[in-house]
């Protein structure tokens, strides 16, 4: 994730046209391989839908060095299909700390086309369940005047781990439009499991992005714990999970300093 609180644009527009024009082939290409997965047949295997909302009064902003207020709501959308999987998200934020504050709204769509589908041959091999090109759109804006539109490609590996739903390892190459492209590696994991008649679910994604003249390397660790309080209270046909997210990130959007962020915040979220 690459959201920022403030604008920082060091690239030319003759860099900035280049990359547009990158990052236009490769959606074309992604475009026509996925085309051409659904012209034949496209099952939809499962999906999640949910809406949620976190808040925390201990988020960082890495450019002035004060705690934040943060309020986060999010939409968000996962799915498996005979083609690959997709995962989409939406955050609305807003921020307030003792000398500023911002509303900013950031979202992500990450499709995976699956070579296994695309050239019929099984693509399988110890742990690995599946190979995939991996893209993602990273799109941002802020009440400052700041916007970024990123674009990650590369290759994306599906696991099969005992006790995992789902653990998925993604390396990007990232056409970034506010500093220098990067590589990124992202993980993304669940683990299901019961307490008594409690079930909790353990998710999130870890973010690493590399160093260059314009920004700092970047991790990211955000792990969320929630119980399924919902079939407490009459709900069965949904599910209404409340837990807290732990938040570990050190350069926070590339921003070299050596106050990291680490913070704990509470999560309700609702999946419909």
């Amino acid at each position: 994730m690459k959201h920022s609180l403030s604008p920082r644009n060091t690239e030319s527009s003759t860099t900035l046209l280049s990359k547009g024009t990158r990052a236009l082939a490769t959606a074309g290409v992604l475009a026509a391989g996925l085309a051409g997965t659904t012209a034949a047949q496209a099952d939809m295997f499962w999906s999640d839908n949910s809406i949620s909302i976190l808040h925390s009064a201990d988020y960082l902003n890495p450019f002035s060095g004060e705690d934040m207020e943060y309020t986060t709501m999010t939409i968000e959308h996962a799915s498996g299909h005979d083609w690959g999987d997709a995962f989409f998200f939406m955050d609305r934020h807003s921020g307030k700390g003792s000398n500023s504050s911002f509303n900013e709204t950031y979202s992500e769509v990450s499709p995976r086309i699956s070579l296994s589908n695309l050239t019929g041959s099984e693509l399988s091999f110890g742990p690995v369940k599946d190979v995939l090109l991996a893209s993602t759109y990273e799109s941002g804006s802020n009440d400052s005047g700041f916007s970024q539109d990123n674009y990650l490609y590369g290759v994306g590996l599906k696991w099969a781990i005992p006790g995992f739903a789902f653990f998925n390892t993604n390396v990007y190459y990232a056409d970034n439009e506010n500093k220098k492209d990067d590589m990124q590696l992202t993980v993304s994991y669940g683990v299901p499991f019961s307490l008594g008649d409690v079930d909790f679910s353990f998710d999130g994604y870890i973010d690493w992005s590399s160093a260059e003249s314009t920004h700092g390397a970047d991790f990211h660790f955000n792990p969320q714990l929630k119980a399924n309080v919902g079939k407490f209270m009459g709900i069965t046909k949904s599910k209404l999970e409340a837990g807290i997210e732990y938040s570990y990130w050190s350069n926070k959007f590339g921003v070299r300093t050596n106050e990291n962020q680490s913070t704990v915040s509470g999560i309700i979220k609702y999946h419909l």
